[in-house]
């Protein structure tokens, strides 16, 4: 089946959180993540406190100190009575013309925009006809099959691509193709969000094609 063409990643908020260092750091800004990494580096050798204090909220979510539209947000200070930002890493910039949008603050640079923060985080359930393995994953509710693929494939099972990804229907009783374009509900592969009743999460079945060329 052919493979989706790339369009916006979507993350959990989960996935974010590790990338909290001085050479891995992302940001969230009303849903937005920034990869700030290039830039970061590009200042190893001309650094500064206020660097140190971006790398402090590395991982982080900062929506509260930026607009929607991701102008940073101000105050007046108490002591010119002018506005300053309230943070203050918004005016550090890359050095490097190739790091960075010319004109543009990161919180606004498609550069460094890397995804968005999921809406709704969904628990899927994952069994592996060959192995008798059931494996439980949470995923974003706007991911495609085949970006639950990758991830599956990331996380618990390179041969993923081996397998082929099917759906039960039919109170169980027919074995369907997932579209790997579409997402779970497009699937028809539905939570109890909108249920009066709990029901167990959605299930994808792999059943194993003997074929290492596309895992």
């Amino acid at each position: 089946m052919e493979r989706p063409i790339n369009q916006m990643r979507y993350y959990l908020k989960d996935e974010v959180v590790p990338h909290n260092k001085k050479d891995d750091c992302w940001v969230i800004i009303h849903r937005n993540i920034y990869d700030l990494t290039p830039m970061l580096k590009d200042r190893f050798d001309d650094w500064n406190r206020t660097l140190d204090y971006l790398v402090a909220h590395a991982g982080k979510d900062l929506t509260h100190l930026f607009h929607e539209n991701g102008e940073p947000r101000t105050e007046i200070s108490p002591s010119t009575g002018r506005p300053r930002v309230l943070f203050p890493p918004i005016l550090e910039v890359a050095i490097s013309e190739f790091c960075k949008t010319p004109g543009q603050m990161w919180s606004q640079d498609p550069f460094y925009h890397i995804g968005m923060v999921t809406k709704r985080a969904r628990l899927i359930r994952i069994v592996n006809t060959l192995t008798a393995q059931t494996q439980y994953m949470t995923v974003c509710n706007e991911d495609s099959i085949y970006d639950i693929q990758q991830k599956y494939k990331e996380r618990y099972n390179h041969h993923a691509g081996s397998y082929e990804w099917r759906k039960f229907s039919n109170g169980g009783k027919s074995c369907g193709v997932l579209d790997l374009n579409g997402t779970l509900d497009e699937n028809g592969l539905t939570d109890d969000e909108d249920s009066n009743v709990e029901l167990p999460p959605p299930s994808i079945w792999l059943y194993y094609t003997d074929d290492i060329t596309i895992a």
